[in-house]
């Protein structure tokens, strides 16, 4: 097996969902996965791109369903980029192309692996695969599918789509995800009015700058009654291996950041102002009271605050300020414990890959789809982990890549893993 060629064949392959493409690329997979003796399938559901389903049983007593996905995100601005995105090069010892970061080389090196594994006989724990095409545009046909497929899916634990490396070059583990709640304030009156009856006039702006004021105070804590209630402190194990220096996140940011950043970062909500509009935007000047305002706002919530009850507490909240709530979307938090079989599996496979502490994150500061995945499949062990990108792979970006070694050290960190969970 020509582990390179191979992945430039998967990388050359245009599989934008936010462009309708994907069929190519799931079809490879199903192929390649034939090809090495692994059974493999394209479901067809509500998606566009099919999801990819594979499975390797070996007798063992437990199973590991693998999650990657095999869509990008758009390569736009062409003008930005070195080289042709879809036609890989290795430069200075990186591998450039889109997707290489984000997922397709991580996915590709856990299979290359698992394959090698295969044919060495020492596969010693069976083995799922849950590829799915529209990642990038926020799977929106994720949770039916599984409605309907929940039972192909049953497993004991689940890799998520590929953590590689930390700030501080560490291999980094996340164990669970941050929640969300988005939602748009707005207020109105019935026409703009000339700023002279600003004495006796309503002004939406003003209405939503204090609603705003209210919601938090200059240190970010959120000034909501009860906002705090049901949030999951982490133990101090969980924060010694949060241990990454302050000066490597504000390199990533390009802020300076106070100490204990990382913690904060893991283990705090958040209320954010996203966007912000009223009024007269355009050049120069126009003396005006604007009869609409809206400000966008995203919450991320943490284990174990639910994005329904938040929504309660903000309308009760808001109530006075006569302002309308309209929500966009919401995502639940999930978190895995660090003392489950599969973060004891990463951690211990990781020290043995790299030689040094992993950096384990009880949650990501983002979001993702873990906890209706977990809902869906009853499956609780949930972890990221066995990557390929680091901090600087300029994912969703222009310009994006891997290091060689890396892409080798995720294979060998697959084998480590499937080894441990296999004893």
């Amino acid at each position: 097996m020509d582990y390179l060629k191979d992945l430039f064949e998967f990388l050359k392959i245009d599989t934008t969902s936010a462009k309708g493409k994907g069929e190519e690329g799931a079809r490879f997979l199903v192929d390649y996965m034939k090809e090495n003796g692994i059974e493999a399938e394209l479901i067809r559901h509500k998606s566009k791109n099919p999801y990819v389903y594979g499975e390797i049983n070996v007798g063992g007593s437990k199973t590991l369903l693998i999650y990657n996905h095999y869509d990008v995100q758009p390569v736009e601005p062409l003008d930005k980029w070195n080289t042709d995105p879809f036609n890989p090069v290795i430069r200075d010892n990186k591998i450039y192309a889109r997707g290489v970061g984000d997922d397709k080389g991580s996915l590709l090196a856990r299979l290359q692996a698992i394959i090698g594994l295969m044919k060495e006989n020492k596969l010693k724990i069976n083995i799922k695969f849950l590829y799915e095409g529209e990642e990038e545009i926020g799977s929106p046909n994720m949770e039916d599918f599984l409605k309907d497929y929940h039972e192909k899916f049953k497993a004991d634990y689940i890799l998520w789509e590929g953590s590689g490396r930390a700030p501080n070059n560490a291999p980094q583990i996340v164990l669970g995800v941050k929640g969300l709640l988005y939602v748009e304030l707005r207020k109105k009156t019935p026409k703009d009015l000339h700023s002279m009856y600003a004495p006796i006039a309503e002004n939406p702006a003003w209405d939503l700058v204090y609603a705003l004021r209210s919601l938090r105070d200059e240190s970010g804590r959120v000034l909501i009654p009860h906002f705090y209630d049901k949030v999951k402190k982490l133990t101090e194990e969980e924060k010694q291996y949060l241990n990454i220096d302050e000066q490597y996140l504000e390199q990533a940011i390009e802020q300076k950041v106070q100490k204990g950043g990382m913690v904060k970062l893991v283990e705090e909500p958040t209320c954010n102002i996203a966007g912000i509009y009223g009024g007269y935007t355009g050049e120069g000047s126009k003396t005006v009271i604007p009869s609409y305002s809206f400000v966008k706002i995203d919450f991320r919530l943490v284990p174990d605050q639910d994005p329904e009850e938040v929504l309660k507490l903000l309308k009760e909240y808001l109530a006075p300020y006569g302002v309308e709530i309209v929500k966009y979307g919401s995502v639940r938090p999930y978190r895995t414990s660090i003392n489950s079989e599969i973060a004891r599996a990463l951690i211990n496979s990781a020290k043995r890959v790299y030689n040094v502490e992993p950096v384990v994150l009880p949650n990501s500061p983002g979001t993702g789809p873990m906890e209706m995945i977990s809902r869906h499949l009853n499956i609780k062990q949930i972890a990221d982990g066995v990557g390929v990108d680091n901090y600087g792979s300029n994912i969703h970006s222009f310009n994006e890549n891997i290091f060689v070694d890396d892409y080798k050290l995720g294979m060998m960190w697959m084998k480590e893993l499937l080894a441990e969970l296999g004893r």
